[in-house]
């Protein structure tokens, strides 16, 4: 009987050895996995970070920092800018480019072209409006025109069919137009007209020429 017995706890120590053999050789293997599957995903991680590619089709990239603020948009169809109090600027024709924004999101500048009138420029703003502009018409005159102002003043240089002069303004209009446009092209006082029954008492030929030119051209026939 004892000898039985002792058989028989025998045999389950033997047993138990086998399991615990068997179970460690399982967790073994479990471990292994795991380790393999979180070193496959970090060399994937890195791959994909470290990937050079020949192209990238998108309507948009958004690039921002890291409290998640807007810093940098590529666009095909940029959106309108929004400055400092939550104010909208609207853009006045759908643009496309790199449009750069501050540590608060507002915008402060871009590269873009516009659908209407396809001119190319680069702005630069404050957080309240438009500070620098260099724009570049599309046509062979080649017209293109770079510009700085506050609130109260500018300075412009430009070239047009009109010729290249260095202008400067306060609110009013020119006050010093080097050289002189005199007298405004048949082409350019026909659109200042437009301008004008537009844009009544806005007084948009005079931020652009000096007033002995514009009157010329305004009370022409």
């Amino acid at each position: 009987m004892d000898n039985q017995l002792e058989q028989r706890i025998l045999a389950c120590e033997q047993e138990n050895a086998r399991l615990r053999k068997k179970i460690n050789r399982q967790n073994g293997l479990w471990v292994l996995g795991l380790l393999l599957a979180l070193g496959g995903g970090a060399i994937a991680g890195n791959s994909i970070r470290n990937a050079v590619f020949d192209s990238v089709k998108a309507r948009e990239v958004v690039v921002v920092d890291g409290k998640g603020v807007i810093r940098a948009r590529l666009g095909g169809d940029l959106p309108d800018a929004v400055m400092a109090g939550g104010r909208v600027s609207k853009r006045g024709s759908k643009a496309a480019g790199v449009m750069l924004y501050d540590e608060e999101g507002i915008e402060r500048g871009g590269y873009v072209t516009q659908d209407e009138g396809s001119n190319v420029m680069l702005t630069l703003d404050s957080k309240y409006r438009q500070a620098a502009l260099f724009v570049a018409g599309p046509d062979q005159a080649q017209a293109s025109a770079m510009k700085l102002w506050t609130a109260g003043s500018s300075i412009e240089l430009r070239s047009d069919s009109n010729g290249s002069r260095l202008s400067v303004a306060d609110k009013g209009g020119v006050t010093h137009q080097q050289p002189v446009i005199a007298p405004l092209s048949p082409a350019t006082c026909t659109q200042q007209k437009e301008y004008e029954r537009k844009y009544p008492g806005e007084r948009v030929c005079q931020s652009r020429y000096t007033e002995a030119a514009c009157s010329a051209c305004l009370q022409s026939e």
